[in-house]
């Protein structure tokens, strides 16, 4: 059970106005719960209790989502010596976001996660056929695709990434779907196992270019043409990183685009789309 800064605020104000009962989410939004009001605690519907301490500890905390467990509420958040990387689920508007580090991993600011990802999915529509998702992160790309596509490959090398998804309500179809193929493996060395001529759509939407310099690379951007059909739609999001200092990335990603063999290369909002002549 998750509660983040909202669902606490909702519970103390219940209590401060002597309610004995409250309906909230404990799925970040996806369905309510009733939760009991006794004397300052909150009986959640599996029968732990918490306490005001604990709801004045989330409402602190406002970028950060908190997991109710053993009648404690503990961050849902981890540090990883391996990577030496901070993971944490960001509470927004409406679907989670995973921050790495202080990077969040979706668009937050214009839009919520839920419409980065329909937006992302929009410049490869129609999403149908065989879809390549080079990236997982919390799996909403490959989720929202496998509702129209055939099949919907993804790629994940960070453990600790699948251990947030875990815990994120939202990422729970990764684990169901049967259209999802899932790849426990770096997307650059895993593409190279890929039948070629395979997928009609593809959404590659890799971390920031400092941080993985390989998937944006002449050889990746090659490997990608391979395994497209002729006819494929490609959307490659780049972000605007080093707008502000003039710095244009995405000019560089056109070239090598079109040096792979791609065709029809052009910008749109945060990134390029092309197709495979």
């Amino acid at each position: 059970m998750l509660l983040t800064y909202v669902q606490a605020q909702e519970l103390m104000h219940a209590s401060i106005q002597k309610k004995t009962e409250l309906d909230v989410s404990l799925d970040l939004g996806i369905s309510k719960s009733r939760v009991r009001i006794e004397e300052g605690r909150f009986i959640l519907p599996d029968n732990q209790a918490l306490n005001l301490d604990h709801m004045r500890k989330i409402i602190k905390k406002d970028t950060i989502c908190f997991v109710a467990r053993d009648n404690d509420v503990l961050p849902a958040s981890l540090f990883s010596e391996e990577t030496n990387n901070y993971y944490k689920l960001v509470p927004t508007a409406n679907w989670p976001t995973l921050e790495i580090s202080g990077i969040r991993m979706h668009v937050t600011k214009a839009m919520g996660p839920k419409e980065d990802t329909e937006r992302k999915i929009s410049f490869v529509s129609p999403c149908t056929g065989k879809v390549l998702d080079t990236c997982t992160g919390l799996g909403y790309t490959a989720i929202m695709a496998s509702k129209t596509a055939e099949e919907v490959h993804t790629f994940e090398r960070d453990e600790n990434c699948i251990e947030v998804e875990k815990v994120n309500p939202y990422s729970s179809a990764l684990f169901t779907e049967k259209k999802i193929i899932r790849h426990h493996e770096d997307v650059f060395e895993g593409i190279k196992k890929l039948q070629s001529d395979y997928f009609d759509c593809i959404i590659h939407d890799p971390p920031r270019q400092a941080l993985s310099t390989l998937l944006y690379s002449q050889e990746f951007y090659n490997q990608l043409y391979r395994v497209s059909r002729k006819g494929v739609r490609l959307f490659h999001y780049t972000g605007d990183p080093g707008a502000k200092r003039g710095l244009d990335i995405r000019a560089g990603i056109i070239k090598r685009l079109e040096m792979a063999g791609f065709k029809q290369v052009e910008r749109v909002f945060n990134g390029v789309k092309c197709r495979k002549g």
